[in-house]
């Protein structure tokens, strides 16, 4: 091979490791600005494994989704959940089709399981990244805002952009405050 060729490559090369990184960011920051909001509801999960690295592992507090009996999927499928608001302003997963819903916003996930009419699905809003140091103690506040046992459990959420089927995570709640903000009062008052 020329020199010529070898150089070519090479910049071609690079070039998509940069443009890789670059198209994703554009993207999310796409979704960020133009993507419609909405807040689910999340619960604990798995107290044992709650992180990996620097997030939080999320489940959405309904992650049970109605199907409809008369139509199979596979497992690893790509499937669209439909999106509604309920009178409190949360968000919830209605159904989920084969085809993209028209007027209706929708999830793109990936089919789980079902039982009966409902199904579980693999959804794109499972991790909230945060600073490394600040993760373990956001484990602690998450559960004492969401522990079942209480009588004035306050519910945690997550705030999210969807545009096209594609989700941007834009903040994690407990108590009504962004969590990061919930784990610096926490630490000025010595609770951590």
């Amino acid at each position: 091979m020329s020199r010529g060729v070898i150089i070519g490559l090479f910049s071609a090369l690079v070039l998509a490791q940069i443009a890789t990184p670059l198209s994703m960011i554009a993207k999310r920051e796409s979704i960020l600005k133009e993507g419609e909001q909405f807040k689910f509801k999340t619960a604990p999960y798995d107290p044992y494994d709650a992180f990996r690295g620097r997030y939080i592992s999320l489940r959405l507090d309904e992650d049970k989704v109605p199907k409809d009996p008369g139509v199979s999927y596979e497992r690893g499928q790509k499937v669209y959940a439909h999106v509604a608001v309920d009178d409190q302003g949360f968000a919830r997963l209605t159904g989920i089709s084969k085809d993209i819903p028209k007027g209706t916003p929708y999830i793109i996930a990936r089919f789980w399981y079902s039982h009966g009419k409902e199904a579980s699905l693999d959804l794109p809003i499972d991790r909230y990244y945060m600073e490394e140091k600040a993760a373990p103690e956001a484990e602690k506040v998450y559960r004492q805002y969401t522990d079942r046992r209480k009588k004035n459990r306050q519910d945690a959420y997550v705030l999210v952009r969807v545009k096209d089927g594609r989700v941007a995570i834009e903040g994690f709640y407990v108590g009504g405050q962004k969590i990061e903000d919930v784990v610096r009062e926490a630490r000025i008052k010595g609770l951590l």
